[in-house]
Parts: C-alpha cells; structure tokens; sequence
C-alpha cells in the first residue's frame, strides 16, 4: 500500500499474474523481508495487523518469477 496500513485494520496482500490463461496451476508464495510466510496462494490476508508486520513484502511464482518488493508500514 502507498498509505501506512492502521494497526488492527485487515490486510489483504494480491499478487497479480499476467497472462493468467497460459498458467494451469496458479500458485505462488508470498514472502516478508525473504522470509516465506504462505506457499501456493495469490491471496495473503492479514487479519489483525500489528507493528510486527511492517516489512517488504513479495510474492514469487515458480515460473513467472518474483514481484517487486513493497514495504509495508504500520501506524
């Protein structure tokens, strides 16, 4: 997100695809600071955000490869 996210809010993280129509798995793993926090999703919710989850977050498919980082910050 461009604005801080407020703690307690919910967050919903994407990672968008293109040319979605020539991936028969959709599947791709979402990591915080290259740490791996999910596998094999396109959708991340966090649903109590607090101070821990600020971070640069991305998300990586197996064939597509990685997402630019974004950082995260709670306020």
């Amino acid at each position: 997100p461009v604005h801080p996210v407020t703690e307690g809010d919910t967050l919903t993280l994407h990672c968008l695809i293109s040319n979605l129509q020539h991936l028969p798995n959709l599947r791709a793993d979402f990591y915080k600071d290259e740490s791996l926090i999910q596998s094999q999703t396109t959708e991340m919710i966090i649903s109590t955000v607090s101070r821990s989850h600020e971070g640069f977050y991305y998300c990586k498919h197996p064939e597509r490869g990685e997402s630019p980082k974004s950082w995260i910050s709670v306020t």
